[in-house]
């Protein structure tokens, strides 16, 4: 494929939150098979970490059942919506490579994580079977919704 070449995204922050780049994983050594940039999110000039979000850059079949991006915010931080406002900071990456939009994926059971794709206006596509050779059905995910969020605006 393609090489990728990652951008230096810096630091990303909207004044009440920050994203602190982890680290950079080539496709080759991806699970998604797709280039990506994982972060820590982080309280604006806190050490302390409160979730994590990551971002899959370009297309696959990885990329459309597992997302394009990933996030978890630890059981304290939540209720704050950081996941979206870590979202709306890291669709910069994905804009850096050029991408109009992203797959964000969620289990129809986790009511906040639809609820965060509903709040980014991302566009409920449909629920899907997890097709068998897929790494995620051996970890035992059956079906999963699969939002598609325009980020060309």
């Amino acid at each position: 494929g393609i090489m990728i070449r990652f951008k230096d995204v810096g630091y990303l922050t909207d004044g009440e939150i920050d994203l602190i780049i982890e680290r950079k994983v080539p496709a080759h050594l991806e699970k998604f098979k797709a280039p990506t940039y994982y972060f820590q999110i982080k309280k604006h000039l806190s050490p302390y970490e409160i979730g994590k979000i990551d971002i899959r850059i370009g297309y696959n079949e990885n990329t459309f059942y597992g997302g394009n991006v990933g996030y978890e915010i630890y059981p304290p931080y939540r209720g704050n919506h950081y996941a979206q406002k870590a979202c709306e900071l890291i669709k910069r990456v994905a804009k850096a490579h050029g991408m109009n939009y992203l797959y964000i994926s969620c289990l129809p059971s986790n009511i906040p994580s639809n609820r965060t794709c509903q709040r980014l206006n991302a566009r409920w596509t449909g629920t899907y079977y997890i097709p068998i050779y897929l790494e995620m059905y051996m970890f035992g995910v059956r079906e999963i919704n699969i939002y598609e969020w325009d980020i060309s605006n």
